[in-house]
C-alpha cells in the first residue's frame, strides 16, 4: 500500500471513530430518564397546526398524577389519563386501568409529540404556549 493510500485509510478511520463517539454521546444524552420532579409542572397540549385549541394541564410529581384540567385530553385520547410515567425517550400517559393511552416522544427539551391518528399529532410543550 502506498504512503498516500495508508494516510487516506488512517484519516477515514479517525473520522469514523470520531463520528461513532459523537453519535454515541449524543444518543446517551438524549435518552436520559427524566425524573417525575423534572417533568412536573405546567404543560400545554394541542393538535399540531391548531395551537388555539390548547389544553393546559399540570403534571404532578407525587403519584405521577394530573391537575383536574386533564379532562380536556379526553377529546383527543378517547379517555381521561389518570397517571403518567417517564421513559428514556419521552413519557406515557396512562389510562384508568394503568395501560398506556399514548407515548409522548421527546422531540427536544420541553417539547413532546405523539401521532394519535394517521395525520394527527398531539403536541405537549412546557409552559403556557
Amino acid at each position: 500500500m502506498s504512503h498516500l493510500a495508508y494516510r487516506l485509510c488512517r484519516a477515514v478511520g479517525c473520522i469514523a471513530a470520531l463520528l461513532t463517539f459523537t453519535t454515541e454521546s449524543a444518543m446517551a444524552n438524549s435518552l436520559l430518564l427524566m425524573s417525575p420532579a423534572q417533568l412536573a409542572g405546567s404543560w400545554t397540549f394541542y393538535l399540531q397546526g391548531d395551537a388555539k385549541e390548547a389544553c393546559k394541564v399540570q403534571l404532578i410529581a407525587e403519584h405521577k398524577t394530573f391537575s383536574a384540567q386533564v379532562k380536556c385530553l379526553k377529546t383527543w385520547l378517547g379517555e381521561v389519563p389518570k397517571s403518567w410515567s417517564p421513559t428514556p425517550d419521552g413519557l406515557f400517559l396512562m389510562g384508568e386501568d394503568g395501560t398506556a393511552l399514548v407515548h409522548m416522544n421527546r422531540i427536544e427539551p420541553g417539547r413532546y409529540e405523539a401521532k394519535i391518528k394517521p395525520e394527527t399529532v398531539l403536541v405537549m410543550v412546557r409552559g403556557n404556549h
